[in-house]
C-alpha cells in the first residue's frame, strides 16, 4: 500500500507587496513634483504682477518729473509752451538765444554736492511723487525721482545731422550750432530700503530743452 502523496504550500515570497509599494512610492514623487511646479509656477505669477505694478509706479514718476522740468523750463525761461524751449519766447517780445539763466532748472534737480535745493528731499535727491496706486492697490510705497540738470551743450552730432546748413561750422550767417539744455531724470518704483522683499524697477529719460 502506498504512502498517501501530501503537497505543501509554496512558501510567498511578497513579491506583490514589493511592486505595490514601489507604485506608491513612483506615484508620491510625481504628486510631489506636480505640487512643486504649481508652486513654482504661482511664485512666478506673483513676481511678474508684482514687476508690472512696480513699473506702473516707476513710469508714473518718470512723467511726472518730465511735467516738473517742463514748468520749470516754461516759468524760468519763459519758454515756450508747446514743447520744452529754453529762453525767452519770441511772440512774448523775448530775444532768442539760451543761456543757463534762462533754462532754469526745477527746485527737485540735483546740482552738485550731495543735497538738493528746494522742499520734499527724502534721501540724497530723491524725491517722492504722487503715489497713482496707493495701499488698496497692492502699492509698495510712493514712487521716487531724481533729476540731474547736465548743463548746457550744442546739438551738433558726429554725423551732422542735426547741423544746419546756414550754421557757423559751414560758414553761415545763421549763427552758432543751436544750444540745448539737457537734463537726466532717473525714477524708480518705491524706496527699497523701506520695503525691500518688493519688486524694485528703475528707469531713465534725457530730457532735452533747446
Amino acid at each position: 500500500m502506498k504512502a498517501p502523496y501530501m503537497t505543501f504550500p509554496r512558501r510567498q515570497r511578497g513579491a506583490s507587496l514589493i511592486i505595490v509599494l514601489i507604485l506608491l512610492l513612483v506615484m508620491t514623487l510625481l504628486g510631489l513634483a506636480v505640487l512643486r511646479g504649481t508652486l513654482l509656477e504661482e511664485r512666478m505669477s506673483a513676481n511678474m504682477y508684482d514687476r508690472s505694478l512696480a513699473f506702473q509706479q516707476a513710469e508714473s514718476a518718470l512723467r511726472e518729473a518730465e511735467e516738473e522740468v517742463r514748468k520749470a523750463v516754461v516759468a524760468n525761461g519763459n519758454g515756450w509752451v508747446i514743447g520744452i524751449k529754453c529762453g525767452n519766447d519770441p511772440t512774448r517780445g523775448g530775444i532768442t538765444g539760451i543761456d543757463d539763466s534762462k533754462c532754469g532748472m526745477p527746485t527737485t534737480a540735483y546740482t552738485g554736492g550731495t543735497t538738493c535745493t528746494g522742499g520734499g528731499l527724502t534721501s540724497d535727491c530723491w524725491f517722492n511723487a504722487v503715489d497713482q496706486l496707493g495701499s488698496a492697490n497692492k502699492s509698495a510705497g510712493a514712487p521716487q525721482y531724481y533729476v540731474q540738470y547736465m548743463g548746457l551743450r550744442d546739438s551738433h552730432d558726429e554725423l551732422g545731422l542735426g547741423s544746419s546748413a546756414a550754421s557757423t561750422q559751414y560758414g553761415g550767417g545763421g549763427g552758432a550750432v543751436i544750444q540745448e539744455a539737457m537734463y537726466r531724470i532717473f525714477a524708480r518704483s518705491h524706496n527699497p530700503s523701506a520695503n525691500s522683499d518688493r519688486a524694485v524697477v528703475v528707469l531713465q529719460a534725457n530730457v532735452v530743452a533747446k
